[in-house]
């Protein structure tokens, strides 16, 4: 008897960008089918999208084989009209390929779910090739770097952001609810907030989920947690490029606006701004994060480079790097215990907002008061 995957439904599932400041339209999916190719185990997945706003958009697809109970099949190998950079427009295609994802597998209770966001999940600001000065007199020691062109994404991951990842990854929501964890529902609730309680390897896991989307090469191997700083993908900044960014093309300053006190500038332990009332309360106090795109971008375009949350880096911690760093392209040390976390966060004090401030933790820590940015 001749067995076949003959029976496929489809089901759409819309997420949307959430915008403290504004409305947004909705993308909309719609008009979709699903044509198996004859002689083989090959589907093309058709589709209309619209978005009224004109955004790039992202779309991705989910498999059931339990008649969308859940949607765990290991499909992967998409093609065509899928992942980043999706405009809208009729008679969109995705092509599945069953045969390679998982084959030997036949039946009726299949199903096909599309999500759409238009979330700017890899919106980068340029950062050109030059000099810098890193360190600062009386926190870090001063030293000339040279960095190759690179982007850099213009805010934190959001938990939005993140959630696509961890939906389309099947991988476990971040922790809630414990000491030094966001209170329960902020995940849900605080969509264009930075996401926390995540760990370094669970922010490189992202990356190479981003980069897959993007059909770039993947800069980590996750068997072994190294980096490859020549693929092409998405990687954490190294510390050398998250400290130039943070500087937005100022030289010799302490903060990413300059030398004035942080103030209502950033959001930090004394932040006395106008945007307390949006501040998700973190610790019981109304203290918190703000949104990702919140305050004023520094001269790069990029948002909360001080304060809001910490964010991993890519490079392992040493004391004294600094005294043997290269003065190009510096990666880090090739081990060690700790991996760096840059900027602040909403429950630090002024000093941890300096451009040139560096701490750190061990690669599995997950806390509610740091997150994390892409670069490439």
């Amino acid at each position: 008897m001749r067995r076949k995957l003959s029976k496929i439904i489809i089901f759409c599932v819309l997420f949307f960008t959430y915008s403290a400041f504004g409305q947004n339209s909705v993308p909309v999916i719609d008009t979709v089918n699903v044509i198996q190719n004859q002689g083989s185990m090959s589907f093309d997945i058709n589709y209309n999208v619209v978005d009224f706003d004109g955004d790039s958009l992202l779309v991705l697809v989910k498999i059931s084989n339990n008649g969308g109970v859940s949607f765990n099949v290991p499909a992967q190998t998409f093609s065509g009209d899928y992942g980043l950079g999706i405009l809208s427009g009729i008679n969109k295609q995705i092509i599945w390929d069953a045969g390679t994802d998982y084959p030997e597998h036949y039946g009726e209770n299949f199903r096909v779910k599309l999500i759409v966001s238009d979330v700017k999940i890899n919106k980068m600001a340029a950062v050109l090739q030059g000099y810098f000065t890193m360190g600062e007199e009386g926190v870090e020691r001063v030293h000339q770097i040279i960095l190759d062109s690179y982007g850099i994404c213009t805010h934190a991951v959001s938990n939005e952001e993140y959630k696509l990842f961890c939906d389309e990854t099947n991988r476990d929501y971040p922790q809630e609810g414990g000491m030094y964890q966001a209170p329960t529902t902020y995940f849900a609730n605080y969509r264009n907030y930075p996401v926390l309680g995540v760990s370094w390897y669970d922010a490189v896991a992202y990356c190479n989920w981003l980069s897959s989307l993007d059909g770039l090469e993947s800069c980590y191997d996750l068997t072994n947690w190294t980096y490859n700083s020549t693929k092409s993908g998405y990687h954490l900044p190294t510390e050398a490029q998250w400290e130039k960014a943070a500087r937005g093309k100022l030289v010799k300053m302490d903060f990413p606006w300059g030398n004035s006190p942080a103030g209502g500038r950033c959001n930090y332990l004394y932040y006395d701004g106008s945007l307390i009332s949006i501040m998700a309360d973190l610790d019981g106090n109304k203290k918190g994060t703000l949104p990702v795109d919140t305050l004023t971008a520094n001269g790069y375009g990029l948002f909360n480079m001080a304060g809001n949350v910490w964010e991993w880096c890519n490079d392992w911690f040493q004391r004294n790097y600094y005294d043997v760093s290269p003065s190009e392209n510096p990666l880090g040390p090739e081990t060690g215990d700790e991996k760096i976390i840059r900027g602040g966060a909403w429950n630090t004090s002024e000093i941890k907002l300096h451009c040139a401030f560096r701490d750190r933790y061990p690669p599995e820590t997950k806390r509610f008061d740091i997150g994390f940015r892409i670069a490439k």
